[in-house]
């Protein structure tokens, strides 16, 4: 992932997920629109249904070792039994993009990045301004570091 940022704005109304993912890893839009049409999981007429597998379609990893999370990213779906506060607080000071109730289409989603400190979403209409209007009910974190605590053993080993 990349430290250099440009804000994203939609090109269609469904490509939503397409510019968040872009801003989340500094690629450009055109990357990973391609990323996502190559392995299916965006559709132009219905949008993005499947963020993960255009994340690791651009080399990411989604991956869970003894029912531990190892790879650069995790996702998550929200159940009754979760308040839309406690994917909030997950994601506080760290990277994550959210899929949140449209604020255009009634009864649709829509998907928002939130960079640990503000903000993005990619909506040429009616946009949501704070972090606290958000009620996700599915958030993709990124992992922060390349370094996790549970691999020690196997970079020791591997040294």
């Amino acid at each position: 992932m990349s430290d250099w940022f440009q804000f994203i704005e939609q090109r269609t109304d469904r490509d939503c997920a397409i510019c968040c993912i872009a801003m989340a890893l500094g690629r450009p839009y055109e990357e990973v629109l391609a990323a996502g049409l190559e392995s299916k999981a965006f559709n132009p007429d219905k949008g993005c249904l499947r963020e993960y597998e255009v994340l690791e379609h651009l080399g990411l990893v989604m991956e869970n070792r003894a029912g531990v999370e190892t790879g650069d990213f995790v996702s998550r779906h929200r159940d009754w039994a979760i308040s839309p506060e406690f994917f909030r607080h997950m994601a506080w000071g760290r990277k994550a993009l959210m899929c949140v109730p449209s604020l255009n289409n009634e009864g649709g989603w829509h998907m928002v990045y939130w960079d640990g400190l503000r903000l993005w979403d990619p909506s040429r209409k009616k946009r949501y301004e704070q972090f606290d209007q958000l009620q996700p009910n599915e958030i993709i974190l990124f992992r922060e570091t390349t370094h996790s605590p549970f691999l020690a053993d196997e970079v020791r080993l591997a040294s």
